[in-house]
């Protein structure tokens, strides 16, 4: 009986945690971050290597190469702050090159720099999979809940009004269990992150 209390007590505890809001914030962010990176990356790696014959593409892609390093930076530092997960550096020294071309040249060389491209590229299919499960959860949910007012708008499947009553009490449970989906997702995303942007 003390087990399927403290079963209880953990499941109903995700409602009141504010790590869950945090992870759920952070897949919020997931999709436009995700697609802002995707539309960058394909478009100056796509204009850079486009543009080689004529020289100008060397450039572009040395900008491209240092800007996805910073981006993925800012998604470490993200993953960190909304995740609250220790990821370790990216790099094990700070670049002391100060000049753009010694700066890419650095970056090339570090495996982390086509991790962190493989990252972001991936997070915008992430991105559109966690928007999904979130929508979907939440109108479930919401569904379940009004469920009652439903029923009494004659928009219910419910054939009792007392039916709807026991559909609305089960939304509470459904609305748990969706906290729980959703933070295993962001779990996933900060294991994925952490594996991804570090230079472990």
């Amino acid at each position: 009986m003390a087990e399927i209390e403290t079963a209880l007590r953990e499941f109903v505890k995700v409602a009141f945690e504010k790590q869950t809001y945090m992870n759920i914030l952070y897949l919020l962010f997931s999709f436009p971050l995700g697609t802002a990176y995707f539309v960058f990356l394909v478009s100056g790696l796509s204009l850079g290597f486009g543009l080689l014959l004529v020289w100008i593409g060397i450039p572009v892609l040395i900008l491209v190469f240092l800007a996805w390093w910073e981006i993925a930076s800012f998604e470490r530092q993200l993953a960190i702050w909304l995740l609250s997960i220790d990821i370790p550096p990216m790099s094990f020294k700070p670049v002391s090159e100060k000049s753009i071309l010694g700066r890419a040249i650095c970056r090339v060389k570090s495996p982390v720099t086509w991790k962190a491209l493989l990252f972001l590229l991936v997070k915008f299919p992430l991105g559109i999979f966690s928007l999904v499960v979130m929508v979907f959860l939440i109108a479930l949910t919401s569904g379940m809940l009004v469920n009652p007012i439903l029923y009494i708008m004659g928009n219910s499947f419910a054939s009792t009004f007392q039916e709807s009553i026991l559909i609305s009490i089960s939304g509470i449970f459904v609305g748990l269990a969706s906290l729980h989906v959703l933070n295993l997702l962001a779990h996933i995303s900060g294991g994925f992150a952490r594996r991804m942007l570090s230079n472990s």
